[in-house]
């Protein structure tokens, strides 16, 4: 099988996760700025990574395109978020809500999907980022001094954090290997 990653990543985590993919699977992972690199029509499946923003994932329009152009290829789906792992059957549907929003289950019943946790760097983000951030910050300030839980929150992502788990990983690899 040959395989292919791509990767959209703004500040490295999603990457991380990438590269890990990529060394259990012996292909390389390609940025997303360099995928026009990767020919289709001889890849077998393809590994998107990329960042929930906005309520969207990066670079789905490409994927979208791809995945009509090359009905051949298998495609499989790495979104990465600052949110923890999902613990619990709400928090495991409000990351397939958010997948849905760009990928709906309607014209995308059968696409695998994953998410792992990455993190958070305020001085990596760009600078419209940067401003929503800001934004966030002071919006949520209010309810950061009566909320213990949105004051945690808040301190962790000013403070930043690096969630990427090697481990995380685990569910993806056993689809990808399962399929022979």
């Amino acid at each position: 099988m040959k395989a292919a990653i791509v990767h959209c990543s703004q500040t490295g985590f999603t990457r991380t996760y990438a590269e890990w993919l990529a060394e259990e699977l012996g292909c390389e992972a390609t940025p997303f700025a360099n995928r026009s690199s990767i020919p289709m029509s001889e890849t077998d499946l393809l590994v998107f990574c990329s960042w929930f923003h906005a309520a969207s994932i990066k670079g789905s329009k490409w994927l979208k395109k791809v995945m009509a152009e090359h009905p051949h290829l298998s495609v499989v789906v790495l979104a990465t978020g600052a949110a923890p792992m999902p613990n619990d059957a709400h928090e495991a549907a409000e990351v397939e809500s958010a997948f849905r929003r760009t990928f709906p289950q309607e014209e995308y019943p059968e696409l695998p999907h994953f998410y792992c946790q990455g993190g958070f760097d305020y001085d990596r983000l760009g600078m419209a980022d940067k401003l929503a951030m800001r934004m966030f910050f002071k919006m949520n300030a209010k309810a950061a001094e009566t909320d213990p839980k949105a004051a945690e929150m808040l301190r962790v992502m000013k403070a930043g954090f690096n969630g990427t788990n090697r481990d995380y990983l685990d569910p993806v690899l056993d689809h990808v290997r399962g399929r022979g």
